[in-house]
């Protein structure tokens, strides 16, 4: 039997990963093991593990990439206690190239997962200094 995938999940304030997800599938098509966690900030944490349970499951995968709008805001601070003891690995901050890098090497293991996820860094360019050097 073939390996699947490592999962991904969008996992950001309400309804941010669920739009990006939808943005996504615009640019790419349909993503298999792949979905999206709107969390909402102001819900009971029982209610936020439900939820993080149906999209969890929904996946289908072993391995989990757990992609996070914001290091220490809600979102990340409820997936980290969910994923406890679970095989995955939780990135921030999200954002499209992050989620095509991993989409793109996600059979990799964590580690060279964590590389890749390292070459992602912004590009900054003041209006009349952009070269092609500088981004």
């Amino acid at each position: 039997m073939e390996k699947l995938p490592k999962g991904i999940i969008l996992a950001a304030h309400k309804p941010i990963a669920s739009a990006m997800l939808k943005a996504a599938t615009q640019i790419m098509g349909p993503i298999d093991h792949c979905a999206a966690a709107d969390i909402d900030s102001d819900a009971k944490e029982s209610d936020q593990f439900e939820h993080l349970k149906k999209v969890w499951d929904s996946v289908q995968t072993e391995e989990m990439i757990i992609l996070l709008d914001i290091e220490g805001a809600t979102p990340c601070n409820v997936l980290k206690k969910y994923t406890s003891g679970k095989r995955c690995m939780l990135v921030s901050p999200l954002s499209f190239p992050l989620f095509f890098k991993m989409l793109t090497y996600r059979s990799l293991s964590f580690e060279e997962l964590r590389a890749k996820a390292q070459e992602i860094r912004p590009v900054i360019c003041i209006p009349g200094e952009c070269t092609s050097e500088n981004h």
